[in-house]
């Protein structure tokens, strides 16, 4: 939607940095059905941290001892101060669609990126690329694209020669360039004035998406510039980090560099396994510090590969018994809705927690089916949300066959093995702290005990 309507903007509005302030989509907690429909989509998105006082904190009840591990890994003292070193750490950070990964890693950055840590670049794949298009050369483009805005933005401009260098890898085909300064023009007019370089492509937000978004002669350069020049690409990568690393201190912007990458479960897995796999690597050898997320089964493969990194970590899901966690789930949903208008007592939100499984995504799903289930025009009883829980079990079922069913049936929830890894990617199964900690979706538990299957 949101590249259909930049495609219908006047050319010079596009690529602006947009410095818009989202104001909260509705007046929370909703009590129209059709707004209360709408916040409980397991897809809804809205700025949790802002103004609309959606924002819950889990570390009660999801604890925060690998958050506290992150940092120090990081260099992060106890007072909060940085202790950089010349080990560069490269921090693996996944788990479950819809356990909130892409929440806490946004904490961390707002949280670290400060004059006295970091100077923390964070970088949305979905938001920066089209994924249906993503190639795994746009993950090292990506990197450099957004360093390049955010130093512009707090005016450090600087060119070095290996940034120049990095430019003639990218753009020296005459063609390409005459393509770019045509379908671009006023683009880098606006931006840059007539000249345009590597730094004018890759500093103007939105532009990057546009291109590498379609099938053209640039987005072909790009990428096999990338592919055929990874070692060089890095190597000059590397030096522009350490020249410009001075600049970012001597600023106040941070003691260091940092990038926060937040994956997108819309990514295929070959894509996940040739970066942080088949190319591990590359990423470790760049200078730089980074924490990235990946999806869930990805994780396992990851942690299967003889080239480590630093630190792997998974945000777990919340354990539903906890009188704390049911407050903190009771939460995430009433400050949506209100709870008086939809909810006939507090059984009923609270069947809907237990069969969330603490996956919040699962628990938004659960809600909006009881939501759409008595179409605002009766309260969400027990009965009703038994009736949602069978009908979401039963398509839970349809979707795995009998080999699957067996490694169910067996309770031997190893995650090497492949059925494993899918089931956990597809929410079947769910992984909680502990050692053997993976337990089966109690949705999908339930119908299939009902079935007489486990």
């Amino acid at each position: 939607m949101w590249y259909g309507l930049l495609a219908r903007l006047p050319r010079r509005q596009k690529f602006k940095d947009q410095a818009i302030i989202k104001m909260p989509k509705f007046n929370y907690p909703v009590k129209n059905p059709f707004e209360a429909r709408a916040v409980t989509e397991p897809t809804f998105e809205e700025n949790i941290f802002g103004e609309s006082g959606l924002y819950v904190n889990l570390d009660e009840v999801r604890g925060k001892e690998y958050l506290e591990d992150i940092k120090f890994d990081l260099g992060i003292d106890e007072n909060g101060n940085l202790n950089s070193t010349k080990e560069y750490v490269k921090l693996i950070f996944s788990g479950h669609i819809g356990s909130a990964k892409t929440v806490e890693l946004t904490r961390l950055h707002h949280q670290l990126n400060s004059a006295k840590n970091y100077f923390s670049i964070f970088i949305s794949i979905e938001e920066e690329y089209e994924i249906s298009r993503f190639e795994v050369e746009d993950f090292y483009v990506s990197l450099i694209s957004k360093l390049l805005q955010r130093l512009d933005e707090k005016g450090i401009t600087r060119t070095t020669e290996s940034l120049e260098e990095l430019s003639s890898l990218f753009f020296s085909d005459e063609e390409v360039k005459k393509e770019i300064s045509e379908t671009y023009k006023d683009e880098l007019e606006g931006k840059v004035g007539i000249e345009f370089n590597f730094l004018s492509i890759f500093k103007i937000g939105g532009l990057l998406k546009s291109i590498l978004g379609s099938e053209t002669k640039i987005s072909r350069a790009i990428r096999q510039a990338t592919r055929k020049n990874l070692l060089r690409l890095i190597q000059l990568f590397n030096d522009y980090l350490s020249d410009i690393r001075k600049d970012v201190i001597k600023k106040g912007l941070g003691g260091d560099i940092l990038f926060v990458v937040d994956g997108s479960e819309k990514i295929p897995f070959d894509k996940y396994e040739t970066l942080f796999v088949k190319d591990a690597s590359v990423l470790i050898s760049l200078n730089v510090n980074m924490i990235m997320s990946v999806r869930i089964d990805a994780f396992y493969q990851i942690e299967k590969s003889p080239i480590k990194f630093t630190s792997q970590y998974i945000v777990p899901m919340i354990k539903t018994e906890e009188s704390k966690a049911k407050e903190a789930l009771c939460d995430i949903i009433t400050k949506r809705i209100d709870f008086e208008t939809f909810f006939e007592n507090r059984e009923a939100l609270n069947a809907c927690i237990h069969f969330s499984g603490g996956c919040i995504r699962q628990l938004f799903r659960v809600v909006n089916a009881t939501i759409r289930k008595t179409r605002g025009a009766r309260k969400i009883t027990t009965e009703v949300v038994d009736t949602v829980v069978k009908e979401i079990g039963n398509t839970m079922r349809e979707s795995i066959d009998r080999p699957y069913v067996e490694v169910l049936e067996s309770g031997d929830y190893e995650p090497a093995n492949a059925k494993v890894k899918e089931m956990l990617y597809g929410l079947l199964l769910l992984k909680y702290n502990g050692i053997k900690s993976i337990r089966i979706n109690p949705i999908l538990a339930k119908f299939m005990r009902d079935g007489g299957e486990l």
